[in-house]
């Protein structure tokens, strides 16, 4: 289903574990390995000494061995095609000279101003991916914040379907490494629905979906009189989902709807959240809705966020 993903990474070894799972997706042809330099952060450029070469030449090294590391997972490795992008914007060095302005290199592209989170949605539209998967966090890591800056704007305004791994900090508060949800991510899915328009694309990838064992299929309702209306037309979908071993559940909650997500995830042990990005009274100008964000926000489990087809 997803055959070219767009997979960013600031080398964080949140961002290395995080990429462990792209061998547990079936279906993938190609990986567009990016990298965004942010060379337009003052900070970043300081620490390196005012200087874009030394920027550049550790992000071409890590990115060569990221991508090297990548095309040798799975049983018959990952095609993998690196990709590096620097943020650059008008600035003084310490010694108030202009710094002097980069050129385009094989490779290498040049942003003018911008985020990292805007690079990474402009370069999936680019590439025609049909899937950005990345971390929940990445370098800049903060206990108890569970869904970073950068995925928070790819959520909000990308255009791209979405899959946004989350992990575990082992014991040790800060110092502690990532543990990975990838096993057997699509074994059990967690799929939910409003039956509006624009959650029907959720539904049509799910039943794309290769390697699924189990569905639990879900509704939230606001009041109890809507419970068996709910319950009928989610047995018309548990049809249309089933397949051969695959088991379908059929689950309709009551009460807030992220609430009752993401304790039902949690006490069913889900290997994957799906979900569209907006509900019934979605609009172009709202790329993700308030459900979806703070599913995707609060949950302990990964999440694909599916976006609505758009003429």
């Amino acid at each position: 289903m997803f055959k070219k993903v767009l997979v960013p990474t600031d080398f964080s070894s949140y961002a290395h574990k995080m990429q462990e799972c792209l061998a547990e997706m079936p279906g993938i042809e190609e990986v567009v390995l990016l990298n965004v330099v942010d060379g337009g952060n003052p900070m970043n450029l300081e620490r390196k000494g005012w200087s874009y070469d030394s920027l550049i030449d550790e992000a071409e090294t890590r990115l060569a061995e990221q991508a090297d590391h990548l095309s040798h997972m799975g049983e018959k490795g990952l095609s993998v095609r690196p990709i590096l992008k620097v943020i650059v914007e008008p600035m003084s060095g310490a010694d108030g000279v202009d710094m002097k302005r980069l050129k385009p290199g094989s490779g290498l592209k040049i942003i003018e101003g911008g985020s990292v989170g805007e690079a990474i949605i402009k370069t999936a539209a680019e590439e025609k991916a049909s899937l950005i998967c990345m971390g929940a966090q990445g370098k800049g890591l903060i206990e108890g914040m569970l869904l970073g800056s950068v995925s928070t704007e790819v959520l909000r305004h990308g255009h791209t379907d979405l899959l946004i791994i989350r992990h575990k900090i082992l014991e040790g508060g800060k110092g502690g490494e990532p543990e990975g949800f990838c096993r057997d991510i699509f074994s059990r899915v967690l799929l939910t629905t409003d039956f509006s328009d624009a959650g029907e694309k959720a539904i049509s990838a799910a039943k794309d979906l290769t390697g699924v064992r189990e569905i639990l299929l879900v509704h939230v309702i606001s009041k109890e009189e809507d419970f068996d209306e709910a319950a009928k037309r989610l047995n018309l979908l548990r049809e249309e989902l089933a397949g051969q071993d695959r088991k379908i559940t059929v689950h309709v909650l009551m009460g807030h709807a992220a609430q009752e997500i993401l304790s039902l995830a949690k006490s069913q042990d889900v290997s994957l959240i799906m979900m569209g990005s907006q509900g019934k009274s979605w609009s172009r100008q709202i790329r993700v809705g308030s459900t979806t964000f703070d599913v995707a926000r609060l949950a302990l489990s990964p999440v694909m966020v599916i976006r609505p087809i758009t003429s």
